[in-house]
């Protein structure tokens, strides 16, 4: 059975609710179908500018706030390195017509952080509360409030106290950490108190995503899968031809979640339970051909290994990394060609350098930036399996050793994937 993998793209631009994507200088990175649709402007347009540039404030109107308000959360978002909930915003958007059109907002912004705790990108949320506060003002003037747009607006009202009470706790726990870091603490313990900040954030993210993992993802799609498995027992056969082709589309989109779900969670437990101890590379790149001999059988993948060195590591990370980067090499292979992957070294004074060189597909030079980003697919799904995660692993676990990690290619020529591990 075909195992697709889910279009997180296509989630993304269908999504009914608003989402931008801006880069740390504030330009427009992308936005989905629903944002355009209420931007009133073409994605083209969009892309590629500043925020500002693209939405400004109301010339007509002396009030307008909506960029001063909105460039101070961003800001605040980009220091601080954690969500802003924003209060709802009066922000009129410019329609085709150059004519501007009174528009409320709820927008809430969340940071994309990196392995190195930077800010990669920004996701801006909003919600268009225009209908309730129109409804809301129009309602002191109208004794007939029909009971649907009554409970909308019931709805939203609660919806708006939630975020009011957000931005209070968050204002709170702020004002909470400005009194605790004094200038007489930061001059005498800054690194210790930078580490265990940094210690801190990293064990909560974690804590929170290994939650949201197993219990909030985990549990329903288990539901889903063993419904869907009994439904296909019970009914398979006895439904029309777009009956069985339904129930196969869902069982097969449980399955790939599933399989994003354990590889997200596996990225998050990277280096979590470290065992620093003397691992043999040589031994490891033997168990990882061994284990995949059956996939480089079929392939008739030919291997050449140069004597790779014992070093201080961690065992079962580096296993995964080197059986990623030689998947890779066999999995986005040349079609009628044998794939030939070559595993060199060279000792540093400070670090080894590893090289991983194949006779692949290679890589346009246009997506070698987006080579290492989670969930970023560079090829077609239906030619090529996965989850866009197997990289992003190979980045974290280099990182989890002192080393950075590379590639070098060209599209049609191969590629050699370089890393170094620090001598610990």
């Amino acid at each position: 059975m075909k195992n697709d993998r889910i279009d997180f793209q296509k989630i993304f631009l269908s999504a009914p609710s608003l989402f931008l994507i801006v880069s740390t200088d504030l330009s427009i990175l992308d936005l989905n179908d629903s944002y355009e649709k209420a931007a009133m402007k073409k994605r083209e347009e969009m892309i590629g500018r500043n925020l500002f540039e693209v939405f400004p404030d109301n010339p007509e109107d002396k009030h307008a706030d909506g960029v001063s308000n909105l460039s101070k959360s961003l800001h605040s978002v980009l220091k601080e390195k954690r969500p802003h909930t924003m209060a709802v915003q009066r922000y009129d958007v410019q329609g085709p017509d150059g004519i501007f059109e009174e528009r409320y907002w709820c927008p809430i912004n969340i940071p994309v952080l990196n392995s190195q705790n930077e800010i990669d990108y920004i996701i801006h949320r909003v919600e268009d509360v225009t209908e309730f506060i129109t409804l809301k003002n129009k309602q002191s003037k109208t004794e007939n409030v029909t009971v649907d747009l009554q409970k909308k607006v019931d709805e939203m009202e609660v919806e708006i106290i939630k975020r009011s009470r957000e931005i209070q706790k968050l204002n709170f726990e702020l004002e909470q950490k400005v009194k605790e870091r004094t200038e007489t603490i930061l001059k005498r313990e800054k690194t210790l108190a930078e580490q265990n900040e940094v210690l801190k954030r990293q064990n909560k993210e974690l804590e929170q995503f290994t939650y949201i993992t197993s219990h909030d993802l985990q549990e329903p799609l288990r539901s889903l899968v063993c419904f869907t498995e009994l439904f296909e027992k019970e009914f398979s056969g006895k439904l029309d031809g777009n009956g069985d082709i339904y129930i196969d589309f869902i069982s097969k989109s449980s399955r790939r979640m599933q399989d994003l779900v354990k590889g997200l969670l596996d990225y998050s437990r990277i280096g979590k339970e470290k065992q620093l101890g003397e691992a043999d590379c040589a031994q490891i790149v033997k168990d990882v051909i061994s284990d995949m001999s059956i996939i480089l059988e079929e392939s008739k993948a030919k291997i050449s290994v140069d004597d790779l060195p014992e070093l201080n590591g961690y065992t079962i990370e580096l296993r995964q990394l080197f059986q990623n980067l030689i998947s890779n090499a066999v999995k986005f292979r040349k079609k009628g060609v044998i794939p030939e992957i070559k595993i060199t070294v060279q000792e540093e004074e400070k670090k080894w350098l590893f090289s991983i060189q194949d006779n692949s597909i290679g890589i346009d030079e246009k997506d070698m930036h987006k080579l290492f980003v989670i969930f970023k697919r560079l090829n077609n799904r239906d030619e090529y399996e996965g989850t866009g995660i197997g990289l992003a692993h190979c980045k974290k676990i280099v990182e989890l050793h002192g080393g950075s990690i590379w590639a070098e290619s060209k599209l049609g020529e191969g590629s050699i994937f370089k890393f170094t591990i620090q001598k610990l």
